[in-house]
């Protein structure tokens, strides 16, 4: 496929995505209202900086990542991804709240050498909550999210993982609350379970210090309508392939270190524009006898960019 039907793909698939993401935020709209009028507080103190997105679409490049392997070869290639995703909240009582969701990813791994393959990754994540207001300070919930992954080649399988994890929240000032709890990622290749511990500070109605793992930012918004944020995020990809009958899991990971601008286009909709760069990145394999190996790949850094579109609903004060 050309690197011209690539780019005509990628295109259509985030404008796809971004009309379903607007036509689910109709709907998450009059829930986002529902909640105004509940019992449930997310703040206690004005802000600038909006509520987190309930619906979102994305597309994002990666510049060429060169990995240098062992015995001194190095390969070439750049990452496309489109992403979509919808949390629908459903007020249960005055207190509590059951969250449905759906998330969808599509990346494109081509590498610059001709005579290799490209390499497409589908995953798709259901997320299920429950979120209960226990009193003016506390708050609890839980998630469930089973995910799965496959590659399009053509000896591939379905990759499987289970995230989740129960939380508490605690408003301790006006301005600063704690989040604590159990977080666990079960899959085909690993097992992970870790104690969980965030917080959030709010110096004025502007700026914003958020250290919710493993998303930690600064947040700037000199007013309701726009909004600036310099920090973290996971990114990468999994996927599972057969080779002779051996099977192989494979999980590159990454870390994305930009610096956004979201504007307020239309009452809850925001636009946004990402650039940073993509780092910290390793390659693990799994075979199927549960013995790990881990290759010393070197993979370097790489910029990228990001256009977002997002719903962001006020929940009241």
């Amino acid at each position: 496929m050309s690197r011209q039907t690539t780019h005509h793909v990628w295109l259509s698939g985030t404008l796809a995505c971004l009309l379903t993401a607007s036509a689910q935020a109709d709907i998450l709209a009059q829930w986002a209202e529902q909640f105004a009028q509940s019992d449930i507080n997310f703040s206690r103190s004005g802000s600038n900086v909006p509520f987190l997105p309930l619906a979102f679409a994305s597309a994002r490049h990666y510049q060429d990542s060169t990995v240098t392997l062992t015995d001194g070869r190095s390969l070439s290639f750049s990452q496309d991804s489109v992403s979509q995703g919808a949390v629908a909240p459903f007020l249960m009582s005055d207190r509590d709240a059951l969250l449905l969701g759906e998330w969808v990813s599509w990346s494109r791994l081509t590498p610059e050498s001709g005579h290799l393959k490209e390499l497409e990754v589908l995953s798709i994540g259901v997320p299920i909550g429950w979120f209960h207001q226990r009193s003016d300070d506390w708050q609890t919930g839980g998630f469930l999210m089973p995910l799965g992954h496959k590659a399009d080649s053509a000896d591939a399988q379905w990759s499987w993982e289970l995230m989740g994890g129960g939380f508490a929240r605690y408003t301790q000032t006006d301005r600063l609350w704690w989040a604590y709890g159990l977080y666990f990622d079960v899959s085909d290749h690993s097992n992970l379970v870790l104690p969980y511990l965030g917080a959030s500070y709010q110096f004025n109605d502007r700026w914003t210090l958020s250290a919710i793992m493993p998303w930690p930012a600064i947040m700037y918004a000199p007013n309701d309508g726009l909004l600036f944020r310099f920090g973290l995020a996971p990114a990468g990809n999994s996927w599972q392939l057969d080779t002779n009958g051996d099977q192989f899991n494979y999980v590159m990971d990454n870390w994305d270190l930009g610096l956004s601008v979201e504007k307020r286009v239309h009452s809850h909709f925001w636009l946004e524009l990402e650039a940073g760069v993509g780092g910290l990145k390793g390659l693990s394999i799994d075979v199927d006898d549960g013995d790990w190996e881990a290759p010393d790949f070197d993979l370097s850094n790489s910029p990228y960019i990001n256009i977002g579109f997002n719903f962001r609903p006020s929940l009241g004060d």
